[in-house]
């Protein structure tokens, strides 16, 4: 028997994206040319091959499926595993190598955070939360009572520490509100947004309490960045961005730009590089269901918006209504599920470098890989794009659900993401260039 070609990964996962910019990479070691393919699926998964009519009248609609069994968010990937979190309730460890599961957890309620991962040996932890989108019935009706506060979650919600190891449980901080965005460790501490309108800090280790700082804002799925000890993240119901001082659990700034339409400004997660935060939400436009797609940076020490770049106009997503940016080399790539078009823009200025068409929603973060970018979408299909002039080099059809606002990682020459049908893909960045359909 063949020895396993190990996966080329980091030893922490601190945050969603894997650092502030969402640049989700880690190089293959000098002169490895090596890859892995694998397909795992979780139980309930979609089975292979059926068709939408089907899965309609099997799940009723396709969101049902994504949030009974899909992989709503980006996995992780620490010491050659790769944690996958799914809507069933667990979070799942599986060998980088060949996907073959190694222990799974509970936390008794969905799961939309990206895994992070830190400590060493027997210490070393896998962090989660657990919660879903639901309000209940007496925070429902304060939608319509001016200044009220809001509570989003149901059931269960809270963050869990896991020995990476086993699986076990290390520690639980149960919430009142959801705990669906990803958190950040920075210094020591683990800050998360809540559905209940604050920004907690716990000790990572031990996850004793350390503060919490009302924002109002119930925090949807912007997960968050950093910068320089500052965690910075968007709310929705008041619509804004804010950031809070890791260290001392003081709001560093709070920005709140005009004419945020629905609960956008929650629904994407910033990423910063060069001290520039960039995040995404929309406009309402004329017409029916219509709105804007709007890039937005902001300085990230102070709070100050520095740019507004209108993407586009398009018909208005049913529900994670923005795309998630990443940032390499003073380009943000990004998509739009409002104008179904990939862009490149400058990071500085706000400038379009290029945007092309792909006539697909999109809410991934793309990958970068060489001078390629890497675009999943919503109906399933993965594009390869030159990133520097944005011409469509490849199409690969995996046939297993689409993507949301999960965040491909490319480890090595390996690219992974997990679909809204329960399935988890490991494939060779060379597969993805040429023709061919998943397995």
């Amino acid at each position: 028997m063949s020895p396993k070609t190990a996966l080329a990964s980091p030893h922490a996962w601190p945050l969603y994206g894997l650092n502030a910019a969402h640049d989700a990479r880690y190089k293959a070691a000098q002169g490895a040319t090596a890859s892995v393919h694998w397909v795992f699926h979780v139980p309930g998964a979609v089975p292979k091959g059926m068709k939408k009519p089907a899965i309609k009248r099997t799940y009723v609609t396709i969101t049902a499926v994504r949030d009974l069994i899909g992989i709503p968010i980006g996995a992780s990937v620490a010491d050659g595993k790769v944690y996958v979190p799914d809507d069933n309730g667990f979070l799942y460890a599986l060998d980088g190598s060949d996907g073959h599961m190694l222990w799974k957890f509970n936390a008794l309620n969905q799961i939309m955070t990206t895994p992070l991962v830190a400590g060493r040996g027997p210490k070393k932890l896998v962090y989660v939360g657990g919660g879903n989108s639901t309000f209940s019935y007496t925070q429902a009706v304060k939608f319509g009572r001016k200044g009220a506060s809001v509570v989003r979650g149901t059931d269960i919600s809270g963050i869990y520490a896991l020995h990476a190891a086993t699986g076990k449980l290390a520690w639980v901080y149960h919430t009142k509100g959801e705990d669906m965005p990803t958190p950040a460790i920075d210094g020591g501490t683990l800050v998360f947004g809540n559905g209940d309108g604050h920004i907690y800090g716990l000790n990572a280790v031990t996850g004793k309490f350390k503060w919490r700082v009302p924002i109002r804002s119930f925090v949807s799925m912007s997960s968050a960045t950093v910068y320089h000890h500052l965690v910075i993240m968007g709310g929705t119901h008041p619509s804004a961005l804010y950031a809070v001082n890791a260290k001392t659990g003081k709001l560093a700034w709070r920005t709140a730009p005009q004419a945020v339409f629905s609960s956008s400004m929650g629904d994407c997660a910033p990423a910063q590089s060069r001290g520039i935060v960039v995040t995404q939400f929309e406009r309402k436009a004329k017409g029916v269901h219509r709105a804007k797609s709007v890039e937005i940076a902001l300085d990230a020490k102070t709070g100050k918006i520095l740019w507004q770049t209108t993407l586009g106009t398009g018909r208005v997503p049913p529900r994670n209504k923005d795309a998630v940016p990443m940032i390499v080399g003073g380009t943000i790539y990004t998509g739009s599920p409002v104008t179904a078009t990939a862009y490149a823009v400058q990071l500085k200025t706000g400038k379009v470098l290029w945007h092309t068409p792909l006539k697909v929603k999109m809410k991934a973060a793309p990958s970068i890989t060489g001078e390629d970018a890497i675009f999943p979408v919503g109906n399933g299909a993965i594009f390869v794009l030159n990133r520097k002039t944005g011409k469509v080099l490849s199409k690969y059809m995996t046939h297993h659900g689409g993507f949301g606002p999960q965040n491909g990682v490319v480890m090595g020459n390996t690219y992974l993401i997990g679909s809204n049908f329960g399935w988890m893909y490991a494939l060779p960045i060379k597969t993805l260039l040429g023709d061919g359909k998943a397995s």
